[in-house]
């Protein structure tokens, strides 16, 4: 029991979990909107959603990690003034790194999709325009706000446990 808690609390203070629940409940979110959206809601499409679910958030992660964050960091440190005096870096940053996941994961997906979109650009402009305006509200006024303050609360009520304290 003591080794639980203290993995537990280890995992709580971690400073990539909040990081990884955010992406976890946005892609959950995201890939269940897509899908519903063209394919409506039953018990298949959950399935669907399940499986492919875990390859999604690696991509995601990836992707946002090794590719879209660096490219914004460098966005932000080539054009420092004409961003951050329009645009906070607390909003500009999140909001390029979804502009450019958005682009990138709507590619595959109007392409795996092509059935339903037999023209890739106005499929994809569509696809785009749907997932973008949809994903930066949730991101900034539900996800972020709830998880963030979610791992605040859980921190305030168990603080870190250090190993010199007992259990």
């Amino acid at each position: 029991m003591k080794l639980q808690k203290h993995f537990f609390n280890h995992l709580l203070h971690h400073p990539d979990t909040p990081v990884w629940t955010l992406i976890c409940t946005m892609v959950a979110i995201m890939a269940s909107y897509n899908t519903i959206i063209r394919y409506g809601f039953s018990e298949k499409m959950f399935f669907r959603i399940l499986i492919v679910y875990p390859l999604i958030v690696i991509f995601i992660y990836c992707l946002r990690t090794f590719v879209t964050l660096p490219i914004v960091l460098k966005l932000h440190n080539y054009f420092p003034n004409i961003i951050k005096i329009n645009v906070p870096v607390q909003v500009s940053i999140p909001l390029l790194v979804i502009w450019f996941n958005v682009s990138i994961m709507m590619i595959w997906f109007t392409l795996i999709h092509h059935a339903l979109y037999p023209h890739f650009l106005i499929g994809y402009i569509g696809n785009w325009i749907k997932t973008f305006f949809v994903a930066v509200p949730i991101f900034f006024f539900v996800a972020k706000p709830l998880i963030f303050n979610m791992f605040d609360l859980l921190k305030a009520k168990y603080p870190r446990i250090t190993d010199d304290q007992p259990v």
